[in-house]
């Protein structure tokens, strides 16, 4: 999977993460997930005052999974043995 290369396609990967978790607010289930894989990362990330995402701020767990949110694009589309497609 190729990884970002720009700014921008970081920032865009960071986004996708925060998206994914503004529109699982009500699963508390999935928010204990996610606070659990990144613990103190969510916390510390902070935006500059035009709004970006200051990149220092951004650690590993937060960029691995960031990026693995971008690379889902690349992954066919998932299929239970047995099932027939609809």
């Amino acid at each position: 999977m190729p990884p970002p290369i720009t700014r921008e396609e970081i920032e865009h990967n960071v986004y996708l993460l925060v998206d994914e978790m503004l529109q699982n607010i009500d699963n508390e289930e999935f928010i204990a997930n996610r606070l659990w894989a990144l613990g103190d990362s969510i916390e510390h990330l902070r935006h500059l005052p035009n709004g970006r995402i200051e990149l220092p701020t951004i650690d590993e767990r937060v960029r691995s999974l960031a990026n693995m949110m971008d690379w889902m694009k690349y992954m066919p589309p998932m299929t239970i043995p047995g099932k027939e497609q609809e």
